[in-house]
């Protein structure tokens, strides 16, 4: 698919992998990358240079979340509607194990100095941890509704894990395993970017289009910065001084800069994003596409501030209450409003896809 160019971010193409492309690690060292593929139930093998699938590894159903541990070379994806951690031999492309966790895993994280692996049970509202050398579990961490992502901090010794329905992060200590205590976010956080250095984290809140920036030290949120639509994924920039916002709405990531928390920039990429890592070595992005199966790649050579920014195409409602609305109950047929039912229960059947 031919791809948009933005000055300063060329976008060097997009190569297929499985069907419905989620989370992404990169092996740098080894100029290889995998990628979770929800809908074809597989792990994707690829090369970082050739950009192309060299390899495909079955796993269980709807493979969500998935990590690197390069001092052991294997691959750790979470199959979601099988309720296990698949273990993956990155040299054989080949499962080694299989280890139970809590109810549909969707989101993971790795803490490399701690040993650890996370698992977030989305059905449980908890957090499974493995150890990366043993592969067992050796805790389940409560947390909120809709447990996912985790990313860990070793300077402050946390993990932190997003909570979907609780529109919250569920702090977690490295050491112990306990819960030190819960930030609240904006709805509907999907993953975070940590800058351990300036002691902050980089939330996507799908719902209402917004990055939320939390200081570690204070717990709490200090910037609220809007995006296009439905932020997924997060990343950070090679130096730290960019950040990176996949949003599945539109098929474009913002590229924002850090110091003044302004959007920079928006790369189109392909259809549906949902995931996407940075190639220390070379500034390159890629990008996992859940809505045409590829990954798309991009390159960041802007220096400094550009001349045009994008302008804001947010639609005036997002992050506000529900506007009155008139609609037919599907009981009777007559046509109700909002007014009608309000203080009442009543079922709003609409479709989005994620």
């Amino acid at each position: 698919m031919e791809l948009e160019q933005v000055a300063g971010f060329p976008v060097l193409g997009d190569f297929a992998v499985g069907l419905g492309p989620e989370q992404i690690a990169l092996d740098p060292a080894n100029r290889r990358g995998y990628v979770a593929c929800a809908r074809s139930n597989t792990v994707a093998a690829f090369d970082m240079d050739r950009r192309e699938v060299i390899g495909q590894v079955p796993v269980g159903k709807e493979p969500i979340g998935l990590v690197f541990d390069a001092p052991t070379a294997r691959a750790f994806a979470c199959a979601a509607r099988s309720d296990m951690v698949y273990v993956i031999d990155t040299n054989t492309l080949t499962v080694i194990k299989e280890i139970p966790v809590g109810k549909y895993p969707a989101g993971m994280g790795i803490y490399p100095e701690r040993r650890k692996i996370y698992a977030g049970n989305t059905a449980g509202s908890s957090v499974s941890v493995i150890d990366a050398d043993t592969l067992e579990v050796v805790a389940t961490i409560p947390a909120e509704l809709a447990a996912g992502h985790v990313g860990a901090d070793p300077g402050r010794d946390r993990a932190y894990c997003v909570n979907f329905g609780d529109a919250s992060i569920t702090v977690i200590d490295g050491k112990t395993n306990e819960v030190r205590g819960k930030i609240p976010v904006d709805y509907a956080p999907c993953k975070m970017a940590l800058d351990a250095e300036h002691g902050l984290a980089y939330v996507a809140n799908s719902l209402v289009s917004t990055v939320s920036v939390v200081d570690l030290d204070k717990e709490k949120v200090v910037r609220t910065i809007p995006v296009e639509r439905a932020p997924v994924g997060m990343t950070l920039g090679p130096h730290g001084d960019r950040i990176y916002a996949a949003n599945r709405g539109v098929g474009k990531v913002s590229v924002i800069d850090r110091e003044t928390g302004q959007e920079w920039a928006r790369v189109p990429v392909g259809t549906a994003p949902g995931d996407l890592v940075v190639d220390p070595t070379t500034n390159t992005v890629y990008v996992s596409n859940a809505g045409d199966s590829t990954i798309s790649v991009f390159e960041d050579r802007q220096q400094g501030k550009p001349k045009e920014l994008p302008k804001d195409t947010r639609h005036p409602l997002v992050g506000k209450p529900l506007p009155e609305f008139r609609l037919p109950d599907m009981v009777d047929g007559r046509e109700r409003t909002s007014g009608e039912w309000r203080g009442k229960n009543y079922i709003l059947n609409f479709f989005a896809s994620w």
